[in-house]
């Protein structure tokens, strides 16, 4: 008998304890707009076209001095030369399309350092200019 009180007792402990759990049922998201007319966009893309590009960012670089600058300017401008000399030696004729790829990243990369340059952003143009540099070597190597 005293198991039974017992069994009855726990029994009785384990469905007090229960609590049932509340569901939340969320309803369903507000449907999305319906995308604009593919007319608006040309239309827009052709006034920005026609209006001035905007003007190039602020340079946001560390204050140096004028010597420190010059050295960073003629750094750039040195490797600039160098990528472009060694760019000059290359056949794009001659190149697959892997290594023509590469041949537009040298060129791409050059052109962006020029641009540093003429904003007066030597630390990025020196950067630009020896990324250029270094992709142009690995690319005479594999072409030699």
């Amino acid at each position: 008998m005293r198991h039974f009180c017992f069994l009855f007792l726990l029994a009785i402990m384990i469905a007090g304890c229960a609590k049932p759990q509340a569901t939340v049922v969320l309803p369903p998201p507000p449907p999305s707009p319906a995308p604009p007319p593919v007319k608006e966009k040309k239309e827009k893309k052709e006034k920005k076209e026609k209006e001035e590009p905007p003007p190039p960012p602020p340079v946001l670089s560390s204050q140096v001095g004028r010597e420190e600058e010059e050295q960073l300017r003629q750094k750039a401008e040195d490797r600039i030369r160098g990528a472009e000399y060694m760019v000059g030696q290359i056949d794009a004729k001659k190149l697959v399309t892997d290594q023509q790829e590469i041949l537009t990243t040298i060129r791409s990369f050059l052109s962006k350092a020029k641009e540093a340059l003429a904003i007066k952003d030597f630390l990025r143009a020196s950067n630009l200019a020896d990324k250029a540099k270094t992709l142009a070597e690995e690319l005479l190597r594999t072409f030699r």
